[in-house]
């Protein structure tokens, strides 16, 4: 019954994904800064907001307020303003300290402002092929086990940082570590890729101390809202007499479908092959399917993970804070 739900929430995202319900990845546009008209400027006058696809701005009073709207018209005496209800509001333009395109909000079609999901790089474990911005990050606390930090040192390149803490506390020889890069970018409005690798390093294999872990690579397809990801990943172990890349490969399928302004459902499933039993027909599947309750800055995962051979799934709980 499990493994039902989280195939019918995957077919819903592929239906859902191609609508474009916020701006793709590499469709947002980086923040620009207009200073405020000059009175002495001689007037210019903006177009109005084409129908369908409006961008959204931040507007800085000089006392200090903050607007959110569509510009319509600027010149040297006015700023005209579209705010998110239709109705249009008209500022001086000496009250005006910036105008800044908002990179993280979009208007919607049915008139309401939604922040831009900052959590579409990741499922629940598993990564998608949308990438982190220079300076964009998050830490995650998965199952009360894994800590990890994720950074992105460019638009393009993304880090990883991370330990299984209670390991720590519990006496065992060494720290673990975790560390991880991802590198990917964006072909079109709709595809992304990446590839990468994750290792957790510890203390006691080989000897003296070496790492598993898994190279990846994904292919998402979707806006940040509604998206749909394959992904194949290769595991390895690295000791002191050198390392092996295993001959398995794991598949790794997930969706995520954004319900409203702050909750999402998210499934991803891992196909394992080495779970294959003689004479056991079963495909070899872990599925897991999660609500996400989101704001701009957080998100708290709470789902399920279906184990095959385990009458009842185990319980999942994600907390993750977003900065930048």
């Amino acid at each position: 019954m499990f493994s039902l739900t989280t195939s019918l929430a995957l077919a819903a995202v592929l239906t859902l994904a191609p609508q474009d319900a916020t701006p793709p990845e590499s469709s947002v546009p980086a923040a620009t800064e207009s200073p405020a008209p000059s009175m002495s400027a001689p007037a210019e006058a903006t177009a109005p907001a084409e129908s369908g696809k409006r961008e959204l701005s931040r507007i800085t009073l000089k006392d200090g307020q903050e607007l959110h709207g569509v510009v319509v018209r600027q010149d040297s005496q006015v700023v005209v303003l579209e705010l998110a209800d239709g109705d249009r509001m008209e500022l001086p333009a000496r009250q005006v300290k910036d105008i800044a395109v908002e990179r993280n909000a979009q208007v919607r079609d049915n008139g309401e402002i939604w922040f831009q999901d900052p959590n579409r790089t990741r499922y629940l474990y598993a990564p998608t092929g949308m990438m982190l911005r220079q300076g964009e990050g998050y830490f995650s606390q998965k199952e009360l086990f894994f800590s990890s930090l994720n950074y992105g040192l460019t638009d393009h390149i993304t880090v990883q940082a991370g330990a299984v803490v209670p390991a720590w506390l519990l006496g065992a020889p060494g720290f673990n570590f975790i560390g991880g890069i991802k590198v990917g970018g964006s072909v079109g409005d709709r595809l992304h890729l990446a590839a990468g690798a994750q290792g957790l390093f510890l203390p006691g294999i080989g000897g003296m101390g070496g790492a598993v872990g898994f190279v990846f690579g994904t292919a998402t397809y979707g806006t940040p809202d509604a998206h749909l990801s394959v992904g194949l990943g290769k595991p390895f172990t690295l000791t002191n007499s050198g390392g092996s890349l295993d001959s398995t490969i794991i598949t790794t399928l997930s969706g995520n479908l954004r319900l409203s302004q702050r909750v999402a459902l998210v499934t991803e499933n891992w196909l394992m092959p080495t779970f294959i039993e003689s004479g056991n027909s079963q495909l070899p599947m872990i599925n897991s399917l999660a609500v996400r309750l989101f704001g701009e800055s957080w998100a708290v995962d709470l789902g399920g993970i279906r184990v095959p051979g385990l009458s009842l799934p185990i319980p999942w709980v994600d907390f993750a804070y977003n900065f930048g």
